[in-house]
């Protein structure tokens, strides 16, 4: 009998796509033995914040191509998962040949584009100059620039490239420093506190990131973020939740700065196996709820909003509470 999945009830598909979208994931999981914890944890986590469905992980049983291009015939959906399926064989361990091979015949199966898994193989080949490449065209920093720029003018790429050389622009730095002084409760003190308590510089100052970069740290403050390596990860998961362009590359860049050690960060150095799935799921849900684009939007500007109350702020752009503190690095030092 032929099911026509389209015109399914809209639970009930969406229950079916998530059960065979979360077979495909311990299929790539099984690949060499039984998934791993990391792995289960990476299912699990897509399973509470993503799919939101009630599947017995356990007794799932994987799920070939063939089975998911049946079962997920929506073009949409099969790239969601052939994309779910390689941040987990990228999140649980090194790469392999096997997996690779297993996701690239997945996404013919599927007749679905396969960057993703393109991008899986140039890790797996140590091929990390093309990871970066990838990351400089597709990552949350190549729209943040856009967004700066297109604010800023000329003088906005000229900001830009002095900060990517570190240089020194009193000026600049002098704008920001103006929000030191700005009333508590209001956006801008916020922003101010957050670069202070983190040791951070400003903008403009010696050393100090791009002026870009900044549309990043109000992340940071608008959806109470700490800067951990965990919680990196889980800001920059919580932006692609609701940027306009593929979460895969966004993800990326935390998974290759913080997971795969690539050093994705032109200001920090590249560390392995830091990112936590359940922080991470969580924060790309908590960015679906949000209604404005924070990083690449050009009607989007910080300084335009950093006099309200964060409060405010906040609401106007569809920012619900996190539901659990930020962490820094001393709170984690004092635990220790």
């Amino acid at each position: 009998m032929t099911i026509d999945m389209k015109h399914q009830p809209q639970a009930e598909r969406r229950e079916a796509i998530a059960r065979a979208g979360l077979a495909s994931l311990k299929a790539v999981a099984s690949i060499g033995g039984p998934p791993s914890e990391r792995a289960l944890a990476v299912m699990r986590s897509v399973r509470d914040f993503l799919m939101k469905v009630d599947v017995d992980l356990d007794a799932l049983q994987p799920i070939a191509a063939a089975e998911l291009a049946t079962a997920v015939p929506e073009t949409e959906w099969r790239e969601r998962i052939l994309r779910g399926m390689t941040v987990l064989a990228m999140m649980d361990g090194e790469p392999t040949p096997d997996r690779l091979a297993f996701l690239e015949a997945t996404a013919a199966t599927l007749g679905i584009q396969a960057l993703p898994v393109r991008t899986f193989r140039d890790v797996l080949d140590k091929r990390f100059a093309l990871v970066r490449i990838d990351l400089a065209r597709r990552s949350f920093i190549r729209h943040a620039a856009k967004g700066y720029v297109a604010n800023e003018g000329v003088r906005g790429i000229l900001d830009t490239v002095a900060g990517a050389l570190g240089r020194e622009d009193k000026a600049t730095a002098a704008r920001y420093h103006q929000l030191d002084d700005y009333p508590e409760g209001t956006f801008g003190r916020a922003y101010a506190d957050f670069i202070r308590r983190n040791g951070f510089s400003y903008p403009g100052e010696l050393g100090g990131p791009p002026p870009p970069v900044m549309r990043h740290d109000c992340c940071h403050v608008l959806g109470g973020y700490g800067t951990t390596p965990q919680e990196e990860c889980a800001v920059v998961a919580f932006q692609a939740g609701f940027e306009k362009a593929d979460p895969f590359y966004i993800l990326l860049f935390a998974l290759a700065q913080f997971e795969l050690g690539v050093g994705a960060s032109p200001f920090l150095p590249g560390t392995k196996s830091q990112a936590d799935p359940e922080t991470v799921f969580a924060g790309l849900e908590h960015g679906t709820h949000v209604e404005r684009d924070l990083i690449g939007d050009p009607s989007w500007d910080p300084w335009d909003h950093f006099h309200e109350p964060i409060a405010e702020v906040r609401a106007a752009a569809g920012i619900p509470p996190r539901g659990r503190e930020p962490v820094y690095p001393e709170a984690v030092e004092r635990a220790a």
